[in-house]
């Protein structure tokens, strides 16, 4: 006879399967409800507030901005590799390559879309996001649901969040990738509540909740950061320098089980000696 599931694995199968189904409600009722402007969405136009030109880079400011989160990316990919196999398990480390390979996607799809904002671009900005999304979220349920949901997190989220960055494109309907950015990001904050599992890292998942939220405010006040800096820098700019610091919790978190792991290395020799 099968053992029941944990009571935090139940509560999350849960919420996840309440998303989902709101998620597919959101697919089959977006359409009509943004026809009969039932649903009313900010303004989707792809203008931003900084439009300076430099070195011949149009809109440079948001185009360099993502210079942070390719670094971040692609530092965060080169420390996977240093990891001993027996400090994480296999979902934990499949999570983590996801993340920074969707920072690195994040960044390059950004620089295009903001190199000659447009709808096109936007699928590819938005389809980056989709894969660095799925990393952090995998990571966490990993950090405080369990292995097993974690790896059913990563593939499911993966096929729903890259489904929804190309909806808005194919259809005109933004409604599933709301449902994926602001759902999600609820079912995250929940999912940081929780205790952290016996495998877990110890990623400070509060502070990539906070960073997150931080990041979306900038997008937000886009014009309004531009004034109030000066016309210095624009709140989207911002946005981008701060979005690479969801990555810093879980490269510290990494450095953290990698000193462990050797001491626990060192011991072992010394024992044996």
């Amino acid at each position: 006879m099968p053992l029941p599931l944990p009571r935090v694995v139940r509560r999350y199968c849960h919420l996840g399967l309440a998303l989902l189904v709101f998620w597919m409600l959101a697919i089959l009722a977006g359409p009509v409800l943004l026809a009969h402007k039932l649903v009313v969405l900010p303004a989707s136009a792809h203008g931003f507030v900084d439009v300076r030109a430099w070195a011949g880079i149009p809109h440079a400011m948001d185009v360099l901005s993502n210079l942070p989160i390719l670094l971040m990316g692609l530092v965060g990919l080169a420390a996977v590799k240093g990891l001993r196999s027996v400090s994480v398990s296999p979902e934990t480390r499949q999570a983590l390559v996801v993340f920074f390979v969707g920072l690195v996607l994040t960044s390059l799809g950004s620089a295009w879309y903001h190199w000659a904002p447009d709808a096109n671009g936007l699928v590819w900005d938005r389809l980056g996001m989709a894969v660095a999304f799925s990393g952090v979220l995998s990571l966490a349920v990993a950090e405080r649901v369990g292995r097993q949901a974690a790896a059913l997190t990563l593939r499911l989220v993966l096929v729903v969040a890259a489904m929804s960055a190309v909806l808005p494109f194919a259809q005109g309907n933004v409604l599933p990738w709301g449902v994926v950015q602001f759902g999600g990001m609820a079912l995250m904050v929940w999912v940081a509540w929780q205790k952290p599992c016996k495998t877990a890292m110890g990623i400070r998942l509060g502070l990539v909740v906070l960073v997150y939220a931080l990041a979306k405010l900038l997008e937000l006040g886009d014009a309004a950061v531009f004034q109030a800096s000066g016309e210095l820098v624009s709140g989207h700019s911002l946005k981008h320098l701060v979005a690479s610091l969801a990555a810093w919790p879980v490269a510290q978190a990494m450095r953290q089980n990698a000193r462990t792991a050797g001491a626990n290395t060192a011991l072992v020799f010394a024992r044996a000696d």
